[in-house]
């Protein structure tokens, strides 16, 4: 019997194990990266740089908007980090100004001098050296001012903030306490005619109790001043100063006073006059003045244990802690008080404060406390922060305190 076969003959292929090991290999090699990822991380700008230009018909500030200025453009030439300016560095600006200084995340921080260009010739001009922060002045630091002012002093977000001294073109000098770029606290105003104001500011003008010496006649008003002028005080003669070189003059002798209790007048009128203007004051007078740093942290710690979810207390919350701190206050006069710094509502519950009213409603108390007890331990409208041992919960631990 013949029998036959079908035999396959087969080549030889390639080992799949060689195969896996090829690929195994590919995706170990270093990945190139794109072209465009390669440009921008050489453009990456860390380190001492040279000068960077920006140059085009519509220049960008630093705010990011078109300064209008057709020119060639700006430049800085310094320190960067992860692409922002960073460390030491000068920056021309489009609009002629330079700045020289130091930088942090792209933005003038620390200390630095800002000049800018006058005139035709465009020649530099100091305006300002001292401290920066997030672009702004911040810290000391003193401006030269156009018209030949000079402030030397604090600043705080750009604007002249807590002590200083600002000389004035006229040559008058001002020394004493700025808010918010006014002068606003205790301060002295010499003037170049020898005058000379030592008192109490708000809002760039006198108000408060203050004294005013007048050069040429010799005399001083001591009193209450209301919108820059004298509305309530004793004006005489002014005693000598031995440290003075130039004598005081006396130009007319004043006739002496024929009123019967003139001091019982004089407080009459005073008070009548810091009544008028109580509302005023409470609500803008910079609550720095108020108190304390430490009367302000006893006041937050007690306001905490008692707030809202909205940050803010209700009466009867307000009237308790007017109690904690030693006096018992009825709702109509809590009432009366908070209506004196602005706050009023038709709601049953009364109207709500947040911690700045809060402490502008504690002041008004204080102040009236100690107009009606001239002889009691607090003086000037504080309280003392250290009698006050407030916990967590904005509970004292002393029970009743009387002041």
């Amino acid at each position: 019997m013949h029998m036959s076969a079908n035999i396959k003959v087969s080549h030889p292929s390639p080992d799949l194990g060689d195969e896996v090991e090829e690929k195994k290999l590919a995706t170990m090699r270093p990945k190139k990266d794109a072209w465009w990822q390669v440009n921008d991380t050489k453009a990456m700008k860390s380190g001492q740089r040279g000068t960077i230009y920006w140059v085009g018909k519509a220049i960008m500030g630093e705010d990011g908007a078109k300064t209008g200025h057709h020119v060639k453009g700006c430049s800085y030439q310094g320190e960067w980090d992860n692409n922002q300016k960073n460390g030491y560095g000068v920056q021309v600006f489009p609009n002629g100004q330079k700045y020289e200084g130091q930088w942090a995340a792209g933005l003038r921080s620390g200390e630095g001098t800002l000049w800018v260009p006058v005139g035709k010739a465009q020649k530099l001009r100091k305006l300002y050296v001292g401290g920066w922060k997030d672009d702004r002045r911040h810290g000391r630091g003193t401006c030269f001012f156009k018209d030949g002012q000079f402030f030397q002093g604090s600043w705080i977000h750009g604007k002249m903030h807590g002590q200083g001294t600002l000389r004035y073109s006229n040559g008058d000098l001002y020394i004493g306490d700025w808010y918010d770029g006014l002068r606003s606290g205790k301060g002295t105003l010499n003037k170049a005619n020898g005058d000379c104001y030592e008192g109490y500011w708000l809002n760039d003008r006198r108000e408060g109790s203050g004294s005013f010496f007048y050069a040429e006649s010799g005399k001083v008003f001591v009193g209450d001043w209301a919108n820059d002028l004298p509305k309530a005080g004793v004006y005489t003669q002014a005693n000598p100063n031995p440290e003075q070189a130039t004598l005081v003059p006396k130009t007319s002798e004043l006739p002496p006073v024929m009123l019967a209790l003139p001091a019982e007048v004089l407080e009459g009128a005073l008070s009548a006059v810091r009544n008028a203007r109580k509302s005023f004051r409470a609500t803008t007078t910079p609550v720095e003045r108020l108190f304390d740093e430490d009367e302000v942290e006893a006041l937050k710690a007690a306001f905490q244990g008692v707030q809202q979810a909205d940050g803010t207390i209700r009466l009867a919350e307000l009237q308790g802690l007017c109690a904690h701190l030693g006096t018992e206050v009825s709702m109509p006069r809590l009432m009366q008080l908070m209506a004196t710094v602005g706050l009023e509502s038709e709601d049953h519950r009364g109207p709500s404060a947040d911690f700045d009213n809060f402490l502008r409603v504690v002041a008004l108390l204080l102040d009236e406390e100690a107009a009606a007890n001239p002889g009691g331990s607090q003086t000037e409208g504080h309280f003392d922060a250290s009698d006050y041992n407030w916990d967590e919960d904005g509970q004292d631990g002393l029970g009743e305190h009387m002041m």
